[in-house]
C-alpha cells in the first residue's frame, strides 16, 4: 500500500507500508560502514596532524601566506575539528550536525584537492600530518571525491533507498 507522508526535508513524500502498517524501510548498512569509515578518517587525521603537524602547516602558509605560529594554531584547530566530527559520527553525538560538516569538510578538502593539482602544488597533502605522502595529483582528487560521495551517503541515503523502493513498488503494482 502506497502512503504519503510528511519526511524530515518538510516535503511530502511517498513509503510502502506494509500490512503491520509500518513503514518498509531497507536496512542501511552501507550508511553504517561509511559513518565508521568516515569517523575512523577523521579522528586518525586528527590525531596525526596534532602529532605532527609540520605537512599541514605548511600548506596553509603555502595557501595562504601566514606565520608558522598562526598556522600552528590553524592546524592544530583543524585537528580538534576533526577529531570532533569523528567522535560525533562514531558515538552519535550531535549526529545530524557531524554529517553534515563532515560533508562540508570534505567538500572543501576536495576543493583544495582540485585547486593544488590544477596549480601543481608540490607538496604533501598533509592529510595525516607527516604520515601523509600524498601529492596533489589525480589520485588526490579521486580519494577526496570518495570521501565526498561516502559523506553525502550518510546523510541522505536512507532518503534515497526509500525513493528507490517506492519507485519500484509503483511499477509492480
Amino acid at each position: 500500500m502506497l502512503v504519503k507522508v510528511f519526511d524530515s526535508f518538510g516535503l511530502w513524500t511517498n513509503i510502502v507500508k506494509r500490512k503491520c502498517n509500518k513503514p518498509f524501510l531497507m536496512k542501511n548498512s552501507l550508511t553504517k560502514y561509511f559513518t565508521w569509515i568516515l569517523a575512523f578518517i577523521f579522528i586518525s587525521a586528527g590525531i596525526l596532524k596534532i602529532h605532527s603537524p609540520e605537512n599541514t602547516g605548511d600548506i596553509l602558509i603555502f595557501i595562504f601566506e601566514i606565520s608558522y605560529e598562526a598556522s600552528l594554531s590553524f592546524v592544530y584547530s583543524i585537528a580538534l575539528i576533526e577529531i570532533f566530527f569523528g567522535i560525533g559520527l562514531f558515538i552519535k553525538v550531535l549526529e545530524k550536525f557531524a554529517k553534515k560538516m563532515v560533508f562540508i569538510t570534505c567538500l572543501i578538502f576536495l576543493i583544495v584537492a582540485v585547486l593544488g593539482y590544477l596549480d601543481n602544488w608540490n607538496l604533501t597533502c598533509g592529510c595525516f600530518g607527516r604520515f601523509s605522502f600524498g601529492k596533489f595529483d589525480s589520485l588526490m582528487i579521486l580519494r577526496n571525491g570518495i570521501l565526498v560521495w561516502m559523506s553525502f551517503w550518510i546523510i541522505y541515503g536512507k532518503e534515497i533507498l526509500m525513493n528507490l523502493t517506492v519507485r519500484r513498488s509503483i511499477k509492480q503494482q
